[in-house]
């Protein structure tokens, strides 16, 4: 491995953690909204 791999290969681990982060946080969203929505009174 070259030094430019290894810089790359550290900013695609950045780069995914950081998106595993903002998917976690996309997902609580979508369960808080989930909870909302099942809460809420059916139609009649």
């Amino acid at each position: 491995m070259t030094r430019e791999d290894l810089k790359n290969y550290k900013n695609n681990q950045i780069w995914i953690k950081g998106q595993i982060e903002y998917i976690n946080t996309q997902k609580e969203i979508i369960n808080q909204l989930n909870s909302i929505l099942s809460d809420m009174p059916k139609r009649k």
